[in-house]
């Protein structure tokens, strides 16, 4: 908990002091402590009563003792008489550091010890600094060691309890956006709230970045700044840290800087703690050890610049707890606001796997959390996180908890769907409409509003750019003869205020992907059949497909309409890929090359683990790669955009699937998930040959990283590469047989999957089958693992496949024993436990 420090000293030792500070500065940083003195008495203030509330506050008293300070009446008569009372009563500790030499040992300071070493007076040293050095070290050792004895509970209360209001309990429990729910009448913020993520700055030049949850802001009081976009949770995430910090004994104190109109501490802090507390008043929070401030939006705050710097200045003086929340353009402001220079700065982050699993959990488990069946919390989740990540993916609607929120009604819902949208296009409708709502347009405007915004995103789309001041005004010009009229100023306002439209230096544009990927794909799948331009579009994005811009178009595209054109055309271009290459199938001839390679390997064995933490550790993995990956768009060399043109032509065919699977023919579901294997299978042919044909060249770079290990004879070098050679190829066999999977699977289309596998009879199949099972249909069907074993049992690399599958499998969802002890006699797995109880028995015998 931060120290409240008084510095007592005469005004001739000014420079000193100001020394001294610097030197104390670090500490108050790292919200160790926070510093009062004399100067900080702003004008207008009763300077003797300030320094009264602020002497009785303090927890560490520090006197800059000269000959000039043992002179002063006020410094010994006042400030040092009740310093003393306030030691002796173990209220404070107090500390004289000798600045001057003087007859200091005659006064009542005698019986205090003194810094720097010895005693001896800053001046009398060599190096000023390194007195300063070794009188710091002393201060901070009495600022660790003490305890204060005072109590929080103001005297006049007697024994009253101090407690938060029904107004701040319910305040702090309210979501603040409409929500409902098939099993909870009413949703409160404890319900469904999960801390997000933040971004720190490390101190650490490898590492520059240091992400920790905001769960952790409740422990450790400090100075901070929390920046976050609009919608990002700012204001929930304080009403939140206001119910962690009462749990903490703290006594938290909320302010909504918009209602700050002026920069004295008390008139803001006053009529707050009476709304806010019973039994609790201005002087008890003051003198309080334990309080925190709370904060929102100070890039809002009325005061002008002096007086705003004033404010922060004065309550960062007062208090060694404090928060405070802005968006995050405001950074650049903050910089410039010199009462900030201490403060930490910490960015919010948008809801990653782990926060998105969490907060689905919450959502599923509502009204029901102590009944829930682990099975269905785990495959439900997995299911609606599925769903929320095809909406959310990369970033296309930025993963906020109000949006995810949004989304989870939506799919409870599941409700009054536009018939000529796609669920998912249905979703994406809502987030525009919702917008609207909140800019006030008038539902009458809709149309108009849907319009000049998918004319917009065409402008930027051929053009490749967004428009700058003068190309938006000719836009306007040339919307109002093609269509009815509209105010340009009124609606760029309307639509840049509520976050549609944002400024981007000189020009402006779609503040979200989603909405501007939306739009274009409107555009698109409403001319397309008599518009040339925008069938060369299409043609465009279709060559162009591992660009990430273009190939969301397409999805978006397919989210707008069930026009057969687009199926064709996304089959056309899968069906180019890799054309030259056969469908690998993973044959036991294919893969012989393998087989003493997966001999050597060591045995697997189903482990006991915590399936939550396997699950959350899971979740850590994607998060890392998402935050590593680039949604930069160049271009690739032809090979490079084939593999990734073959990926994102897999993820379109299956979002196609499992999108419109209730509308398509079985033939036309049937053609998109063979499409879409052919595709990957063929990539996966292509790299075998090219793995087998390379191998040599593979091995002598693998072995050449080996040589600088003295140990290793040039055989076991020879031997370790070809190993880590052939490890690699194993993995990417893996990974591509499971993206496939992933990429093509639907649960309702499981028949189709089956089919192709029927049809095909090869391994590749077989296992592709199995992982979509697994994936989209949750449940370990023995039988079904059986017939795929036996299908592979010959196949030694594959069977080891299927076998990771499974064991995986086990990690992310609760399986019995007895299914475990089965899949441990039909597939050759050990089982840990029983394996240790095998062990026993045999000890015994």
């Amino acid at each position: 908990m931060s120290k409240k420090v008084f510095i007592s000293y005469s005004h001739k030792d000014e420079h000193h002091r100001e020394t001294l500070e610097e030197h104390l500065s670090l500490l108050q940083r790292n919200g160790h402590i926070s510093v009062w003195h004399d100067r900080k008495i702003t004008p207008g203030e009763e300077w003797a009563g300030s320094i009264d509330s602020n002497l009785e506050a303090a927890d560490i008293i520090i006197f800059l003792v000269s000959s000039s300070f043992l002179a002063s009446s006020y410094c010994q008569d006042i400030e040092v008489s009740r310093a003393l009372k306030k030691y002796e009563n173990k209220e404070a500790t107090v500390i004289s550091i000798i600045v001057r030499p003087c007859h200091w040992h005659d006064s009542g300071l005698s019986k205090l010890q003194a810094v720097p070493k010895d005693a001896k007076a800053i001046t009398e040293w060599e190096n000023e600094d390194a007195a300063w050095v070794d009188a710091i070290s002393g201060l901070k050792q009495h600022i660790s060691d003490f305890k204060s004895q005072k109590s929080i509970q103001p005297k006049a209360l007697s024994n009253d309890k101090i407690a938060p209001t029904p107004f701040i309990l319910e305040w702090t429990n309210d979501t603040e956006i409409k929500l409902t729910h098939r099993k909870v009448n009413k949703i409160t913020l404890s319900d469904i709230y999960v801390a997000p993520d933040m971004e720190l700055e490390s101190d650490n030049d490898d590492d520059p970045i240091k992400i920790k949850s905001t769960s952790e802001l409740a422990k450790s009081p400090s100075h901070k700044i929390i920046f976050g976009e609009e919608q990002q949770g700012k204001t929930s995430l304080l009403k939140h840290l206001f119910i962690e910090l009462l749990k903490e004994s703290y006594i938290p104190i909320y302010l909504d800087a918009n209602n700050i109109k002026t920069s004295k501490i008390d008139e803001n802090l006053r009529p707050e703690i009476e709304r806010q507390y019973q039994n609790l008043d201005y002087e008890t929070f003051l003198s309080a050890k334990n309080t925190a401030v709370l904060i929102d939006n100070i890039d809002d705050i009325s005061l002008n610049a002096k007086f705003r710097n004033i404010f922060i200045k004065n309550l960062s003086e007062s208090f060694g707890f404090i928060l405070f929340t802005c968006h995050t353009s405001f950074s650049y402001v903050a910089n410039d606001i010199p009462a900030f220079d201490n403060y930490m700065t910490c960015e919010l982050l948008g809801l990653g796997n782990i926060k998105r699993e969490e907060i689905v959990q919450k959502w599923i488990s509502l009204g029901e959390e102590e009944n829930i069946d682990e099975f269905e919390l785990y495959s439900n989740c997995d299911e609606l996180k599925s769903r929320l990540d095809t909406v959310i993916k990369r970033n296309i609607v930025p993963p906020k908890p109000i949006y995810v929120l949004m989304l989870l009604q939506m799919f409870e819902a599941n409700s009054g769907l536009n018939l000529e949208l796609t669920s998912y296009g249905h979703c994406y409708q809502q987030l525009i409409y919702q917008s609207f709502d909140k800019a006030k347009i008038n539902k009458l405007d809709f149309d108009k509003y849907l319009n000049v915004l998918t004319e917009l995103s065409w402008l930027i789309f051929t053009n490749d750019s967004d428009p700058n001041d003068s190309e938006l005004k000719s836009f306007f010009e040339r919307y109002c003869e093609e269509f009815l009229p509209v105010d340009q100023r009124e609606v760029t306002k309307k639509l840049t205020d509520h976050s549609i439209l944002c400024q981007k230096r000189a020009t402006i544009g779609f503040k979200y992907p989603y909405i501007y990927y939306f739009f274009v794909a409107k555009k698109i799948a409403e001319s397309y059949a008599d518009n040339q331009k925008t069938r060369e579009a299409v043609e465009t994005l279709l060559e162009s497909l591992h660009r990430e811009d273009y190939a969301n178009i397409l999805i978006f595209i397919t989210h707008h309409t069930k026009d057969s054109w687009v199926l064709n055309k996304i089959n056309n271009v899968l069906e180019s890929l890799f054309e030259k290459n056969q469908k690998a199938t993973l044959d036991k001839n294919q893969l012989s090359f393998m087989n003493d390679f997966i001999k050597q390997i060591p045995e697997l064995i189903i482990e006991q683990r915590e399936i939550q933490k396997e699950r959350d550790e899971h979740n850590r993995k994607l998060d890392e790669i998402e935050r590593k990956s680039q949604d930069e768009i160049t271009e690739a060399d032809d090979i490079l955009a084939n593999i990734n043109k073959t990926f994102k032509g897999m993820e379109i065919a299956g979002q196609i699937i499992r999108n419109r699977h209730s509308s398509l023919k079985r033939n036309v579901i049937y053609d998109l998930a063979k499409s879409g294997t052919s595709t990957g299978l063929r990539f996966l042919e292509y790299f075998i040959k090219i793995s087998e044909s390379s191998k040599k060249e593979v091995v002598k770079i693998i072995a050449n990283y080996l040589t600088d290990k003295p140990d290793l004879s040039d055989k076991e070098i020879e031997r370790h590469a070809e190993h880590a050679y052939l490890h690699l190829t194993y993995g990417v066999i893996n990974g591509v047989i499971k993206k496939i999977g992933a990429s093509i699977g639907s649960r309702e289309a499981l028949e189709i999957y089956s089919a192709l596998e029927t049809d095909t009879k090869t391994p590749a199949y077989n296992l592709i089958r199995q992982a979509i099972e697994l994936q989209f249909n949750k449940t370990l069907k023995t039988e079904s693992i059986e017939s795929t074993a036996e299908k592979l049992k010959d196949n030694p690399v594959c069977k080891r496949i299927l076998k990771e599958m499974v064991i995986q499998h086990t990690y992310m969802f609760p399986v019995d024993y007895k299914t475990k002890q089965q899949l441990s006699e039909r597939l050759g797995i050990s089982v840990q436990g029983q394996r240790l109880m095998d062990q026993r028995k045999r000890g015994k015998g």
